[in-house]
Order: C-alpha cells, then sequence, then structure tokens
C-alpha cells in the first residue's frame, strides 16, 4: 500500500531553480522552474531514507505542466537554498541543448507536414516519457504522513466531540454538524489533492502534446511496450484508447491551453 498513516511512500519536491528545455505542450523552447523530487519511506512519520535515484520536475514558466528529466542532465553537487530557486540556474549537460534542437527540428518538420517515419516515432516516444514518471505517482504521494495523522486526530476529535454532546443535549443535531464538519474535512484533502498533484493532469498534458501529431494507438502502444520492457508503471496505466478519446474531445471543444 502507497499511503497509510503508519507507513508511506512520500514524493518530496524541492525546488531548486530555473532552467531552459522543451516544453512537449507549448512545442518550443520555455523557460521551466527546476526542483529537485525524491521518494521516501516514512514509518510513524519519521524519515527512513530515500528509494531510488532523485530525478527533476520541470514546471513551464506558460502553460505549468510538469515534465521528468534525469537529474544527471544537470549535475548539482550542493543544492542550493530554495530561497535561491528564482535566480539559480545549473549548467545542463550537451545532451539537453542537443535534445531541443531536435525537438525543435521535429516540430518544424511537423509545421510543415514533413515528419514521418523515424522522427514521428521519436516525437510520440519523447513525449509519452516526458510524461511518465508523473503516471506512476499516487494520488496522495506528495502529502507528508504527518499531516494525513494531523486529519486523522481532528476527524476523531471532531466525531467524539459530536458524539459527546449528542449525549448531553440528548439531539442528534451536534452529531450531524460534527459529520458534516468531517465530511468537508475530506473534501479540503480532495481539493488540495486535485489542486496540486499533477497525477490529475497529466492526461490534458499528454493530450495536448499529442494532439498536433495525431498519433495512432498503434504508435501509442509501441511507446508503452518499450516503457513496459524497461518496466516503466506508465507503460500499463497509460491506455492509448483513453489518449485517444481525450484528443478527439479536445478536437471537438478545444482546450484554453491551445
Amino acid at each position: 500500500m502507497p499511503f497509510s498513516v503508519l507507513s508511506a511512500r512520500v514524493l518530496c519536491v524541492r525546488p531548486i531553480g530555473v532552467t531552459s528545455d522543451f516544453c512537449p505542450v507549448c512545442r518550443q523552447e520555455r523557460r521551466f522552474y527546476l526542483a529537485q523530487a525524491e521518494r521516501k519511506r516514512y514509518f510513524l512519520c519519521f524519515d527512513q531514507g530515500r528509494e531510488g535515484p532523485p530525478h527533476h520536475e520541470l514546471t513551464c514558466f506558460v502553460c505549468a505542466c510538469k515534465v521528468e528529466r534525469p537529474s544527471a542532465e544537470r549535475p548539482i553537487e550542493i543544492l542550493p537554498d530554495p530561497k535561491c530557486a528564482g535566480s539559480y540556474e545549473p549548467t545542463s549537460v550537451v545532451m539537453v541543448k542537443t535534445r531541443i534542437a531536435d525537438c525543435v527540428a521535429m516540430e518544424e518538420l511537423l509545421q510543415s507536414g514533413k515528419l514521418a517515419g523515424e522522427a514521428r516515432e521519436e516525437m510520440i516516444r519523447h513525449t509519452l516519457f516526458s510524461f511518465a514518471r508523473i503516471y506512476d505517482e499516487e494520488p496522495l504521494e506528495r502529502i507528508k504522513p504527518w499531516v494525513m495523522m494531523l486529519m486523522v486526530i481532528v476527524i476523531f476529535a471532531i466525531l467524539i466531540l459530536g458524539i459527546t454532546a449528542m449525549k448531553q443535549s440528548g439531539s442528534v443535531v451536534p452529531l450531524v454538524s460534527a459529520l458534516g464538519a468531517i465530511a468537508m474535512v475530506i473534501l479540503a484533502l480532495m481539493y488540495w489533492v486535485t489542486a496540486h498533484s499533477p497525477r490529475k493532469r497529466v492526461r490534458t498534458w499528454l493530450a495536448l502534446a499529442l494532439l498536433p501529431v495525431e498519433p495512432t494507438g498503434e504508435e501509442i502502444d509501441r511507446a508503452r511496450r518499450e516503457m513496459q520492457a524497461s518496466r516503466i508503471k506508465a507503460g500499463d496505466c497509460i491506455r492509448s484508447d483513453k489518449v485517444l478519446a481525450k484528443i478527439v474531445k479536445m478536437k471537438a471543444k478545444p482546450h484554453p491551453m491551445m
């Protein structure tokens, strides 16, 4: 189980700075907020250490989509103070600039109607892999265990107060009010998840990125099989039929980002 009050795997995100990369949704080189993301195991709210290597999470200045990149692309020996995240920009390896140039070149081919063959497959593959790690993310994975434990304590406290007040007054009104307050706490948590978890928005970003390419189900499935061969969970989570249905829906009713 990825999350419980006692034991949890949490995705911890720490702002690092800013950087440049190719945005698959804007379809051009953009500026991004840069953060380090690493999964940690917690038990009874105590940090038990990191699980697997960290990676970088990039958030586009313009469309706010999030993509993941290997931390090796922007090597950082000592992480800067988060207060300097607005101005610090780590040096990117040559491969990053090469990839950006390749993506821009493929975009020019797409715009001219000449994107085909290996270049087309690479654009689809690159788009899916950009969002792969977000598909691996659980809805509550960014919430620290102490927050969940605090919410459980608050819920139990409200329930006990409601039951006590009901017994003293002989009316069910206090209990109903307590249950209403508990519902509000749970709804607040769900709102936070919807507003902050990119897992809730990744299908939209993926569909926006793939819409101009108009991929077929087989082209998406080829990229999925490559993910599965690399044991990337997104290879099982991404459904080509749902992605295509989302694209069709966007064509019928354009998204604000389009």
